[in-house]
């Protein structure tokens, strides 16, 4: 039949981008160091030079992931 259901991923109409339901998402460094699969030292560091975007709250970095998709595609 063929009949598109909405059960597949999302898709855009052409020069529109869909952002993922998760970009929200707000992360901690171990949960980031977990998702990019790099050692909390430098993901530290690229937080504290601002090489990945972020933010402090108090003593603790967080981060959106939708941004540090942004960041890794190029477009931060």
């Amino acid at each position: 039949m063929g009949a598109a259901g909405g059960s597949g991923p999302a898709t855009a109409a052409a020069g529109s981008a869909v952002r993922p339901a998760d970009d929200d998402d707000v992360l901690t460094v171990d949960e980031l160091v977990a998702w990019l699969r790099l050692s909390e030292s430098t993901v530290l560091k690229l937080l504290s030079e601002r090489a990945i975007p972020a933010r402090k709250v108090g003593h603790q970095w967080r981060v959106r992931r939708g941004r540090v998709r942004d960041w890794l595609d190029g477009r931060e």
